[in-house]
């Protein structure tokens, strides 16, 4: 008990130190230039407070520019800003837009942005998003190097495509659902140019106006935005459940404006029952045609059809072969050559050709006369084959 007291007794009293209140400034204004004497960014703020001990100035609706030779290239806005040291970070809070000045503006948006001019950085960790008038691009995360025009998104980075946007303001997200969802395990892009990449694996929707769709898978992803093309990286699966029918195909080239994807290389696809090869593939979403335009092949039980070209129109399942036509049926080892043949593809899954209105030659092997059905030969006994007919 004495020792609790003699501590309490002891108890030393610090003299009060002296608070250094923050200057209020009616206006901020900060500006670098570049190493050959141009502007390299300013920050504006129509009221500041600044606190001289601790180098820290708290800036109300800060507005920012961003030059590149000298010219103004990105706007930056925020609702409020923290400016450290004199300029070395500059903290962002509160509806962040970094606008790419142009004709065709892109805007990169965020909660709070964390900017670092010697670094020529600006790290966002609150819900980054990328947009111009046709595409959004989300992250959890986003690393963005703006004299390089390098946007770094990671955190299942996914890309939102309208097809059909019309040149008005950066966002397309008033036009209602996109056309195109992708979704990747990290992606860069450069919003100046549109040049983006994007690693796997690649996983997405497509949806018409019609309400149709189909889902895909690919490896990974580059392109171009500005150009609206996505080259997606082999395998290449894209899937169409209501129409029963699996594209399995190598690099495959995704023209967004014209609504078409086309692969170069050999593909293999099911229709239903009906399967499809092929060296050359193109599928036009808006004439919702499938075209193989090199070594086309259709196989279904009993039936392969070989041709130069084939042309599938799925809304009515007409299907067209053209150029060396073979149709080869098992039943009576049936052989029809045609320059065309044109067929249907059932309820069943499975096409039916005809030649309305073109010339054939069709090849069979019938039986002999009294001859045994398939399977009820004796053993030993073999029935002599017919010499096919022609016709």
């Amino acid at each position: 008990m004495g020792i609790l007291a003699l501590l309490a007794g002891c108890e030393s009293i610090t003299p009060k130190q002296e608070t250094t209140e923050p200057f209020l400034f009616r206006s901020l204004d900060l500006r670098q230039q570049d190493p050959q004497g141009q502007p390299a960014w300013s920050l504006k703020s129509p009221e500041a407070r600044y606190d001289i001990a601790k180098r820290l100035a708290k800036a109300r609706q800060p507005r920012g520019l961003i030059y590149r030779n000298g010219q103004p290239h990105y706007d930056i806005r925020a609702k409020g800003g923290t400016v450290l040291n004199n300029g070395e970070v500059i903290q962002l809070e509160g509806d962040v837009v970094v606008t790419l000045l142009g004709p065709d503006p892109v805007q990169i948006h965020a909660d709070q942005l964390r900017w670092i001019p010697r670094r020529d950085l600006m790290e966002i960790d609150r819900r980054p998003w990328a947009s111009d008038h046709r595409s959004r691009l989300t992250a959890e995360s986003a690393r963005f190097y703006v004299l390089q025009d390098r946007l770094e998104l990671s955190g299942r980075p996914q890309l939102r495509q309208w097809a059909d946007a019309p040149m008005r303001r950066p966002d397309p997200t008033h036009l209602g659902p996109p056309d195109l969802v992708l979704t990747t395990s990290a992606a860069i892009w450069h919003p100046r140019t549109g040049v983006l990449m994007a690693k796997g694996p690649v996983e997405g929707a497509h949806h018409d106006a019609k309400g149709s769709g189909q889902t895909l898978r690919a490896r990974a992803m580059a392109g171009n935005l500005r150009q609206q093309l996505l080259a997606l990286e082999a395998p290449v699966q894209v899937v169409d459940a209501g129409r029963k029918a699996v594209l399995e195909a190598q690099r495959t080239v995704w023209d967004l404006a014209a609504r078409r994807l086309s692969s170069d290389q050999p593909f293999k696809a099911r229709i239903d029952r009906l399967q499809v090869r092929g060296d050359r593939l193109t599928i036009d979403l808006g004439k919702e045609t499938v075209s193989i335009p090199q070594a086309c092949e259709l196989l279904q039980p009993g039936e392969q059809l070989q041709a130069q070209q084939c042309l599938w129109h799925w809304p009515n399942g007409q299907v067209w072969a053209h150029g060396a036509v073979v149709l080869q049926r098992q039943a009576n080892r049936q052989i029809t050559r045609a320059d065309q043949l044109q067929g249907q593809i059932g309820k069943n899954g499975l096409a039916v050709f005809s030649s309305p209105g073109a010339r054939v030659q069709s090849q069979l092997t019938l039986p002999p006369a009294g001859a045994n059905p398939p399977g009820a030969a004796q053993k030993g006994h073999r029935p002599q084959a017919a010499p096919p007919v022609t016709f």
